[in-house]
């Protein structure tokens, strides 16, 4: 029975945890979500439920703790803080790790104990303290004791953050105990003093050299916390770190609490289909039998009357058989941008900024194949606008700007394309850094530097090797990043392009393919070769006459309409010779297919419309597929080869 639903675990479970993931990232900006807690817990229950019925003992034991801790959060008996939400992060990590065993149906090595107990520490009580009344002070700058932090829970549990403060004074100070009792005082303001080394009645008596620690419970930034204490005149220094719990069980789950490196977008594995979409399918498979066994025995009767009709009949059945299969291919944008929430939240956490994601457009549905290819991509463009758009709090606050930064994902459809913007509020790109690295790195001249429009330097930066970043850390830095987008977008037919403003911030735009199966197409002919060009691509066709086409500045241009058109030849463009039977009437209309280009317009000049058909797309061999204007291929009715022209890359 196990093996039977095993399938059907693996794909539920798999939900679940990307459910929980994007729960814990709206707790998070917002404790009070209670929607969001129970979903969380609901997700959780189940999640026990299924594993325990299965089998898997380990996962059932994490969830039930999992549950226990939830259930003390739904009952409001704790806050959620930020420490609760990364040990359940910690845990979906492992999770999802284990999960990948079941599936690959290998023994899973992994020790959950740690991660449990890193969950038991936020409902069991921690020790009572020992005095810390003079006389029972610990000599100064020793470590804090497991005793001595009796009162972290209960500043956990107000939602404060536990900071380790080391406060140098200067040694000529003349009245360091005054000095000391004047930072005490500045700290109580700002949050509560759980412990101080040496205590804080040998500060008063100056019994202490010239530094001390500080052990404080805040809900004030860390940076803030330093920023003051450094205002305070004599004070020399200031080291500020978050404490580590004393207690056994973090003691013995400090590698749990990193976990292992999460993988925020996973491959689809499974996708679920409406039963009605089955049932159309089927329905149509069943006519279209029907359709064949009547085509076999009109040939075996050589009776070619009704030939006509059955010809017309299998071209609807296909044609919809063709759209049911396409449909049962899309899945909704969602299903990769939900998991984008955490991965810029773990990422502003480790870069020290705030910042909120906002998702808009996520119903929009793509092709699977397209939504498992565009998910690296997409956190690429997310980790450079965390790491090099979005500025630190201070420097924002400095600029007039919100302290938090704001990064949008927004998902479009039109004309049969799909268009996904990635955009953020930060500082933008430096054009003059980016000129100066290229001619740094010698991929440019001065000269030849300082006559590129801003569009052409901006394309610089998704050369491979190209960064301006100044330093190289495990987030970004090395080259490496925009050139991979641009030749996974590429490669899918589809295309970036980049837009900035100084202090206003940078959108990456990617043109993608609905899918990359089927598509619809116009056939043209350009002297004797047949080429393709994608319907999504083209606005009109019309004919003009030879005398409508002027020259403005070394272009060919027609006016269509008052608006002024430039036009390509594509026999010129594509180095097509010329058909020596094929005979030019003087005064004859050319055929004007007018594409959109770049938001603009472009007119195609060809020798004769064939007309509209659907294509099956066929990849193009290594040696050819980087050819400019050049998409892909089919293959025709009568099988020869055509080429799908590439509009974009045209000019």
């Amino acid at each position: 029975m196990q093996d039977s639903y095993r399938e059907i675990f693996l794909s539920e479970s798999q939900e679940y945890l990307k459910n929980i993931s994007s729960c814990l990232v709206k707790l998070e900006s917002n404790p009070a979500d209670l929607k969001s807690l129970n979903e969380i817990f609901r997700c959780a229950h189940t999640l026990k439920g299924m594993s325990a019925t299965m089998g898997y003992d380990k996962i059932a034991a994490l969830t039930h703790q999992m549950e226990d801790l939830l259930d003390e959060l739904r009952g409001q008996k704790m806050p959620v803080t930020s420490e609760i939400v990364d040990a359940l992060f910690s845990c979906i990590d492992i999770l999802e790790q284990s999960i990948q065993d079941v599936r690959l149906n290998q023994d899973s090595n992994i020790d959950f104990s740690a991660c449990i107990l890193n969950l038991k520490k936020f409902l069991i009580p921690e020790p009572a303290s020992v005095n810390t009344q003079p006389g029972h002070t610990s000599a100064q700058g020793s470590s804090l004791s497991q005793d001595d932090t009796s009162g972290w829970l209960e500043a956990r549990k107000k939602g404060h953050s536990i900071f380790r403060i080391k406060i140098t004074i200067a040694k000529n100070c003349p009245m360091k105990e005054a000095r000391a009792f004047l930072i005490v005082t500045h700290l109580k303001k700002m949050g509560e003093i759980l412990q101080a080394v040496p205590s804080l009645e040998d500060l008063s008596a100056a019994r202490f050299d010239n530094f001390f620690t500080i052990i404080l419970a805040s809900k004030e930034r860390q940076e803030e916390i330093h920023q003051d204490l450094l205002n305070i005149s004599e004070v020399e220094d200031i080291a500020i770190s978050l404490a580590e719990d004393k207690s056994p069980a973090a003691q013995s789950t400090a590698s749990a609490a990193a976990g292992p490196e999460p993988a925020y977008v996973k491959k689809i594995q499974s996708m679920r289909i409406p039963v009605q979409r089955l049932d159309r399918i089927m329905n149509l498979i069943g006519e279209l039998t029907i359709a064949k066994i009547q085509l076999m025995q009109m040939v075996e009767t050589h009776n070619t009357y009704g030939l006509e009709e059955i010809s017309i009949t299998l071209d609807r059945l296909t044609s919809t058989l063709q759209d049911e299969i396409m449909h049962t291919r899309l899945l909704p944008a969602s299903y990769i941008l939900d998991a984008f929430s955490r991965l810029v939240r773990d990422l502003s956490h480790k870069l020290n900024k705030d910042v909120a994601l906002d998702i808009s457009g996520g119903e929009i549905e793509l092709d699977r194949i397209v939504l498992d290819e565009i998910s690296d991509p997409l956190i690429h463009l997310l980790r450079n606008s965390v790491d090099h758009g979005i500025e630190e709090p201070q420097e924002r606050k400095a600029k007039g700007k919100n302290p938090k930064g704001k990064i949008s994902i927004l998902v479009s459809r039109q004309k049969g394309q799909i268009y996904i913007e990635v955009a953020d509020d930060g500082k933008g790109i430096d054009i003059a850094r980016v000129r100066a690295v290229a001619v740094e790195k010698k991929l440019l001249t001065e000269a030849e530097a300082a006559n590129l429009d801003e569009r052409k330097t901006l394309e610089l930066i998704a050369m491979p090797g190209f960064s301006t970043a100044k330093k190289v850390t495990d987030v970004s830095g090395r080259g490496v990043g925009l050139d991979v987008v641009k030749i996974k977008i590429e490669s899918l037919g589809g295309r970036l392009e980049f837009e900035t403003k100084p202090e206003e911030g940078t959108r990456f735009i990617l043109t993608l393919p609905l899918t990359l199966a089927i598509i619809k197409a116009m056939l043209v002919k350009v002297h004797q070769e047949i080429l393709l060009i994608p319907l999504m691509n083209i606005r009109e066709t019309i004919k003009v006459k030879p005398q409508d086409i002027k020259l403005v500045h070394n272009f060919q241009v027609v006016n269509v309409r008052d608006e002024v058109i430039p036009i390509l030849r594509m026999d010129k463009e594509l180095d097509i010779p010329d058909d020596p039977y094929e005979q030019e009437e003087n005064g004859k209309k050319i055929p004007l297919i007018i594409i959109e280009y770049r938001k603009k317009a472009l007119g195609l000049v060809v020798s004769k419309i064939v007309g509209e058909q659907d294509i099956v797309v066929k990849p193009l061999p290594s040696f050819v597929k980087r050819t400019k204007g050049i998409a892909g291929a089919t293959i025709l009715g009568d099988g020869k080869v055509a080429l799908i022209l590439d509009v974009m890359s045209l000019r």
